[in-house]
């Protein structure tokens, strides 16, 4: 991320996790993690947890972005996301998804729930897409939340290829 100073001098940020000269508003897929600040399980709050997911259904019709699958654990999110027509960048649809969900979480917490930033992988082919709604769906039972993905309560597939 390039960024303006005082004397108008430019910057890189290296920590950054985009890829340089990307255009994450194209037509890809990606594959997202959110992750709570210091992996708090606040998601085990099953209101919190229904809000958090309200909100993320509500912004996918309001953004028009695909949302192929998705998962919320207790400490993190994933997602499979298509900017669609939504004319949004990756970067702008999770930054909404953050605010609106931290909004929800202040109606019964205080301070920060997300970590600063958010972690992406571009699918690149057809295999790649559905190991990676595999691996969404059955993440609540490799963590031994459950014993098959459809007893998540949190687990959900809503676009289709």
């Amino acid at each position: 991320m390039t960024r303006r100073i005082e004397n108008d001098d430019f910057y890189e940020r290296r920590d950054s996790l985009r890829l340089r000269d990307f255009d994450y508003s194209t037509r890809r897929i990606y594959f997202v993690t959110l992750v709570v600040t210091e992996r708090r399980k606040v998601f085990l709050d099953q209101q919190l947890a229904q809000a958090t997911i309200d909100c993320l259904l509500r912004l996918r019709q309001q953004l028009r972005f695909n949302l192929y699958c998705y998962c919320l654990m207790p400490d993190h999110f994933h997602a499979l996301i298509g900017v669609g027509d939504s004319g949004k960048s990756l970067g702008e649809i999770c930054g909404a998804f953050k605010s609106l969900t931290t909004r929800a979480y202040w109606q019964w917490h205080q301070g920060k729930l997300w970590q600063r930033q958010f972690f992406d992988h571009i699918v690149r082919n057809e295999v790649d897409f559905f190991e990676t709604v595999e691996y969404i769906r059955f993440n609540p039972v490799r963590k031994r939340l459950v014993r098959t993905p459809e007893e998540w309560l949190y687990v959900g597939e809503v676009d289709v290829l």
